[in-house]
């Protein structure tokens, strides 16, 4: 995934994409240099805090553990915790972000 790439998921969700890192790909190991050079993860900077993105083998890994949303995003039969989710395609990424979007303001409309 480029940073164009990732910056378009996050805008098709509807967040606004501050700033964004990339960040050395964090599911291959050093070993596999090809693969970890070919498919940066990003450290992206929205309104509800630091979301992390990338490609692991077939799944993109979403983790918003850095953020004060705590939410299942998804029904779906994936990964999936309350800071993170595993998502089989790109319109599934955007999905699950929007999910998230959602879910902050819900949090904000409860407070």
């Amino acid at each position: 995934m480029n940073k164009e790439e990732a910056r378009s998921i996050f805008i098709c969700a509807g967040f606004e994409v501050k700033k964004m890192w990339e960040l050395v790909n964090q599911y291959w190991p050093p070993a596999y240099l090809k693969e970890r050079a070919e498919s940066p993860w990003w450290l992206v900077r929205t309104e509800i805090g630091l979301i992390v993105i990338g490609w692991r083998k077939r799944v993109i890994s979403i983790d918003w553990s850095n953020t004060e949303v705590r939410a299942i995003v998804t029904e779906d039969d994936v990964t999936k915790d309350e800071t993170s989710v595993h998502a089989w395609a790109t319109p599934k990424a955007v999905r699950y972000l929007n999910a998230l979007r959602e879910a902050n303001e819900e949090k904000s409309c409860s407070t």
